[in-house]
């Protein structure tokens, strides 16, 4: 971590975990949180017009990287017989999605009052911005009669506006 110093700031958090659990059938299994790790890198500028200025330019950066979620697989052919999702319980969990990978930009403009008291801030984060396509779940889709998978949303930008008094 690096706290605020010069109008730079940044923060590197990791975790290294394995989950897993024993069900009744005494079969040791993966959990749904069993990613493995998960990785985020965080850093940050702040800009002044002048040293002493009220004017403030801010970029932030986040790399965010987890590995995939485990889940259970649905069973196609009985899925389509009962028409409505089965899923192989005899294989809870064995299944694994493809690690998520996120990479967030943002950037604003902080104006402070004279006297200090007010500060008005304007920010564009611009989330997901290589668009990944990053999975939210898979379901079956009786429709469609077969296994359909979800992707979580997109590059997504955020105008914001902070008032703070």
């Amino acid at each position: 971590e690096r706290f605020f110093s010069k109008g730079f700031y940044s923060l590197i958090t990791t975790s290294i975990f394995d989950s897993k659990y024993k069900g009744s059938d005494g079969i040791e299994r993966n959990t749904a949180f069993n990613n493995g790790y998960v990785l985020n890198v965080l850093a940050g500028k702040e800009f002044k017009f002048k040293p002493e200025s009220r004017y403030t330019f801010t970029f932030d950066t986040k790399i965010t990287t987890a590995g995939g979620r485990y889940y259970t697989p649905v069973d196609l052919l009985a899925s389509n017989e009962a028409q409505t999702e089965v899923k192989q319980e005899t294989l809870a969990y064995s299944e694994r999605y493809a690690p998520y990978f996120r990479f967030d930009v943002k950037f604003g403009f902080k104006m402070n009052s004279k006297k200090r008291q007010v500060s008005h801030q304007f920010f564009m984060d611009i989330q997901n911005v290589t668009n990944q396509k990053n999975i939210a779940f898979t379901y079956y889709d009786l429709e469609q009669q077969n296994v359909v998978t979800k992707n979580q949303l997109g590059l997504i930008p955020i105008l914001s506006y902070r008032l703070e008094f």
